[in-house]
């Protein structure tokens, strides 16, 4: 169960590596303004290499993670509750990769399909933002995780205010690729982080810490 923790590492670096391949495999593809989505949209050259090679693994990568945490994490309803979160993002990510949005990701209007996907991005975004708080209040009172505790707040504060920002920019399609990346960007980082606080506590005690 230990190597769980370590998807909260692999899950952003394979996701990460298969969003630069695709979208340079893609000559008109903007960083800055196109959502990631558009490189899965249903139809689009090289889309199961963004949906099967990124999205799925990725997500079932960091509900591991999720899993990992729960695992090493005192056993208390507000820890069981933030490795739930974690899951559910994770899951979020995975069936972004199995329900692809339309060619241009819009944001109303296209197929049932589209409609799914753009539902499940913002509550998978609000799940990892609400269980990096909820940690982060948390790990005020564990010496074993204490050291993050304001940085895991901090970063759902900003990963919050990025998910606005992208929210705001979705009728003009300006930056909306920049404020989608710098979310998941803090996102994934705390994934990192946390991901390999974890691995190192649960390798040095068999049974999860109560302090």
């Amino acid at each position: 169960m230990r190597l769980l923790a370590l998807g909260g590492v692999a899950g952003p670096m394979l996701f990460s590596a298969v969003v630069v391949a695709a979208g340079a495999a893609r000559g008109n593809y903007s960083h800055i303004s196109n959502f990631i989505s558009e490189l899965g949209a249903t139809g689009t050259p090289n889309a199961g290499l963004m949906n099967y090679a990124g999205f799925l693994p990725t997500g079932l990568m960091l509900a591991a993670f999720g899993m990992g945490l729960a695992k090493v994490l005192p056993r208390r309803r507000v820890t069981n509750l933030a490795a739930v979160l974690v899951m559910l993002f994770g899951a979020g990510v995975a069936a972004s990769g199995i329900a692809s949005c339309d060619p241009g990701c819009p944001q109303t209007g296209g197929s049932v399909e589209n409609a799914v996907h753009n539902g499940i991005a913002p509550i998978a975004f609000l799940c990892l933002i609400a269980g990096a708080g909820v940690l982060g209040v948390h790990f005020r009172s564990s010496r074993d995780w204490r050291s993050l505790s304001v940085y895991s707040f901090i970063s759902s504060v900003i990963a919050l205010c990025c998910l606005v920002a992208l929210a705001r920019s979705l009728d003009s399609r300006e930056l909306t690729g920049l404020w989608q990346r710098l979310l998941l960007v803090v996102l994934f980082l705390w994934c990192a982080v946390v991901g390999m606080r974890a691995y190192r506590l649960s390798a040095s005690s068999p049974s999860p810490s109560n302090n």
